[in-house]
């Protein structure tokens, strides 16, 4: 029986040597090693010999396009009004304001012509009462012409009643000298602005920036105030 215990004791050491020496893939069963797969050892970056090549990533192609097919820059139309428009004037004369649009016809240039009602300065009128009628003023021009006083005419309208008018200066300096002359003769003088309502011309007409309207226009016109100037176009 000892011996029995003996050889047991034995085989037991026996076993766990094998065990304790051998790996443990090599004492599973066969069968249980075909279930189970080998597992693929790693390769570390390190261990990457030149021979292995790497991943090439290619840049990405880029859309070309061809020059025809950019977009052209938008093309604004340019709206603004090129027209310019003129008056010119004022004319005193009918006729001349007509001279100047045949002029202007012949240049492929029309013309309107408007007409207004104006005023026009003349001057400073110098006068003194002539009396109730007409002829104690004609009395009192006599009188005055012994003096140097000849230039007169006797005034009828609204408000002044045979007024005897001893001259219209333009100049003020002129009407002053007549009127203290008069003073001196002992005579209650007066002064008074005159105006006269005239017909003035205009013409009215308009042209390309490319056109000059100016040489149609004489240095005589121009000598009588007719010029040209710019207004707004309608």
């Amino acid at each position: 029986m000892k011996i029995f215990f003996s050889l047991l004791l034995i085989a037991n050491i026996g076993f766990g040597l094998m065990q304790w020496l051998l790996p443990y893939e090599q004492l599973r069963l066969p069968s249980e090693a075909k279930k189970i797969p080998v597992a693929e050892k790693l390769q570390l970056l390190s261990e990457v010999g030149h021979s292995t090549p790497l991943a090439i990533i290619e840049p990405s192609t880029s859309v070309k396009t061809n020059s025809s097919e950019r977009l052209s820059p938008l093309v604004v139309e340019d709206t603004s009004d090129k027209r310019l428009c003129f008056t010119t004037g004022p004319f005193k004369d009918k006729s001349k304001a007509l001279k100047v649009i045949g002029r202007y016809a012949s240049n492929n240039i029309s013309s309107q012509l408007k007409s207004s009602l104006e005023k026009e300065y003349l001057g400073i009128m110098v006068y003194i009462s002539g009396g109730e009628n007409r002829q104690e003023a004609v009395k009192k021009a006599v009188k005055l012409a012994k003096y140097g006083i000849r230039d007169y005419s006797i005034i009828n309208e609204p408000g002044k009643l045979n007024v005897l008018s001893l001259g219209v200066f333009g100049l003020k300096k002129n009407a002053e000298r007549r009127s203290n002359q008069l003073k001196k003769l002992k005579y209650s003088v007066k002064t008074e602005a005159r105006y006269r309502e005239r017909t003035i011309y205009w013409l009215y007409h308009q042209q390309s920036n490319e056109s000059d309207l100016q040489p149609l226009l004489t240095e005589q016109d121009r000598s009588n105030g007719v010029s040209q100037i710019p207004r707004q176009c309608a």
